[in-house]
């Protein structure tokens, strides 16, 4: 037994599953058990979610931190860090430590977590080829992030499409690699990945489908990357972001049953009946895992079970994804063919593409790109498995609906991703705690505090709770991520002097990374401000000013070079006449500004037709004046 006669718990891991796991039990019984965790990493358990803003500089590495030293002082748990266990002994029950420590065990909770897939390919030892998914890798990937410098991407799931977009905002040239023919295949269908392949490469991000690498090389660092054609690219940095495995290394050397994770019953209970797992080390019903949602909701289970409640199962409940990368709304749930019934809206020129996939009346998954204030009530409806066969024509509109997601989604529906934060945690904290604002739960309870895309929801559920007694704001705010007004915004920049969107959001508080509302409008504000010394922010600027062109409702691009006042010449009107009989551009047209206009662009021709045209952009989609007309003046 430990101190004071209780039993002896060892966590060996402390990733975002070990916290979550630490968590619940200190909540539900903290007499219970003296608990020592272990991690091999020197940092407190992070969040891991958040390691693109690392990158960025957005976040600093203590800012993922999920607790200080002092909450685990004050809940009696001990911290072994930089203190990795190398084996275990079932028969006495005792783990032994890298540092020749001996952990004496009742219970032992493995969160082993997972390891990156590496591809089969030759010089992944050498110096600039890093995979992402701890903050060391963030340390390593910086010192090779190099404005200007070509980096690859090779991966086009959610960390590695976070990743390209953080390396993009430091200036580097990024070029995502994905062996399959289309990105986010887990959640995303044919026709959003397609948009998604667009507004990426609108930011200046090369995405290349059904491409493998199959060799790093240079000398002793990354030079070049070669690809399974036999083509090559430049390149000083790789980013590898493929996959995991789950590292079931230290289960199956302490004999515990494992397959291709660590094999538990719905309990999180192991063969080995003292012994439970939970996190990305583990299977379940066939089953490995890699989103946060159902690591939490393991994490609860075994919590209630060691705490001796028992009456808690894993379901393995639906589990949401949101792309991370500023300028990007995507939210998606569920498998992205399921279903037997179809609900699709379609805006190209708007770059808006909603879907929703239905069994026997039922959602299975939806697509939200573009726009996606529909997702929370969606979100519940997949969660709670109600009929909606008779609400179908409403199902797109969030702005109809949307109000009565809270009420809608059971108790122990995850509602902050980030952090594993349920309804039922939130509104028993507004109850208990006379909570009234989103800022006052995000204090108390960590719901909203990481990237912010759950605020919305969090102040459903206020409301829900509060009743007659919720007030929102009654200024109109610039957006979801923010409760300032943009005259606030505007302030707050000439006032401290903020020139940068990174500056705003941090100076102000701003919910997360900001969406593609609140980020373009802050660029354009701090460039209206200080339009000498503003720190332009390209992947913040509206898909018009990425692309040098103006979009068109069907998709395409007008392109417009620049003509002062009219007057062209010869050769410039042979130029233009010839780029757009070579690329068969489907209209030419004179502007009322007295220009010529290119329209009906792809956007994959954009670069090439600036390329071959040779002319300065009229700059048709500027905020600033654009069209100047002249006569022939007094000369002639």
């Amino acid at each position: 037994m430990g101190k004071k006669g209780r039993q002896r718990l060892v966590v060996v891991g402390n990733g975002m599953a070990a916290n979550a796991f630490i968590e619940e039990i200190c909540r539900i019984n903290p007499e219970l058990y003296s608990l020592t965790v272990f991690g091999k990493e020197a940092h407190p358990s992070y969040n891991r979610v958040l390691l693109s803003h690392v990158l960025t500089g957005e976040k600093r590495p203590g800012d993922l931190a999920m607790h200080g030293p002092e909450w685990y002082r004050e809940r009696g748990v001990e911290v072994r860090a930089s203190e990795k266990i190398i084996s275990i002994d079932r028969k006495n029950r005792r783990a032994l430590t890298d540092c020749g420590r001996e952990a004496e065990y009742d219970r032992l909770v493995l969160a082993t977590g997972a390891l990156p897939l590496m591809p089969d390919a030759t010089g992944t030892d050498l110096d600039g080829v890093v995979s992402f998914r701890d903050l060391e890798d963030c340390a390593r990937i910086k010192r090779f992030a190099v404005s200007g410098k070509q980096a690859v991407v090779v991966g086009g799931g959610l960390l590695g499409l976070e990743a390209a977009g953080a390396l993009r905002s430091l200036g580097m040239e990024v070029t995502v690699v994905h062996i399959m023919d289309k990105l986010m295949e887990r959640q995303l269908d044919m026709s959003s990945a397609a948009l998604l392949k667009e507004a990426l490469e609108g930011m200046g991000i090369k995405v290349l489908l059904r491409t493998e690498v199959v060799a790093y090389e240079g000398q002793g660092a990354l030079e070049r990357v070669i690809f399974r054609d036999g083509s090559a690219m430049d390149a000083g940095l790789a980013v590898i972001s493929t996959g995991i495995r789950p590292n079931i290394e230290l289960a199956r050397a302490s004999g515990i049953y494992t397959e291709r994770g660590i094999v538990v019953s719905d309990t999180m209970q192991a063969f080995d009946p003292s012994v439970y797992a939970i996190g990305e080390c583990v299977q379940h019903r066939g089953a490995t895992f890699g989103l946060a949602a159902p690591v939490f909701e393991q994490a609860r289970v075994a919590a209630n079970q060691l705490a001796g409640d028992g009456r808690s199962s894993f379901r393995n409940s639906p589990a949401s994804a949101r792309l991370k990368v500023p300028g990007i709304d995507l939210y998606s749930a569920g498998h992205p063919c399921g279903g037997d019934d179809t609900i699709e809206y379609l805006d190209r020129r708007s770059g808006i593409y909603k879907k929703v996939m239905l069994e026997e009346g039922r959602i299975k998954s939806f697509i939200l790109f573009g726009e996606s204030s529909a997702g929370p009530e969606l979100f519940g409806l997949l969660s709670s498995g109600e009929d909606v066969s008779h609400r179908r024509q409403e199902l797109l509109s969030g702005e109809r609906i949307q109000r009565k997601a809270a009420g809608r989604m059971a108790e122990d529906t995850i509602v902050c991703g980030c952090k594993g934060i349920t309804k039922g945690t939130i509104a028993a904290a507004i109850k208990s705690k006379g909570l009234f604002t989103r800022e006052e739960v995000k204090k108390e309870t960590g719901a909203s505090s990481s990237c912010g895309g759950c605020a919305p929801l969090v102040d459903m559920v206020l409301e829900e709770t509060l009743g007659a007694a919720f007030q929102a704001s009654s200024s109109q705010a610039l957006c979801a991520c923010t409760s300032y007004a943009r005259e606030d915004v505007l302030r707050n920049i000439r006032e401290k002097g903020l020139k940068s969107v990174s500056d705003v959001m941090e100076t102000l508080g701003w919910e997360g990374v900001g969406c593609d509302k609140c980020r373009p409008a802050i660029n354009y504000y701090i460039s209206m401000v200080w339009p000498d010394e503003a720190d332009d922010d390209l992947t913040s600027r509206l898909i018009n000013e990425r692309a040098h062109a103006n979009i068109q409702k069907d998709g395409t691009f007008s392109v417009v070079p620049r003509m002062y006042g009219g007057v062209t010449t010869p050769a410039e009107l042979r130029k233009i006449a010839e780029v757009a009989e070579r690329h068969s551009v489907p209209l030419v047209k004179l502007t009322g500004g007295q220009r010529i206009a290119l329209i009906g662009v792809a956007r994959e021709e954009l670069e090439d037709i600036w390329g071959e045209l040779d002319m300065p952009s009229g700059h048709a989609y500027a905020k600033s004046v654009r069209t100047v007309k002249t006569c022939v003046g007094e000369r002639l």
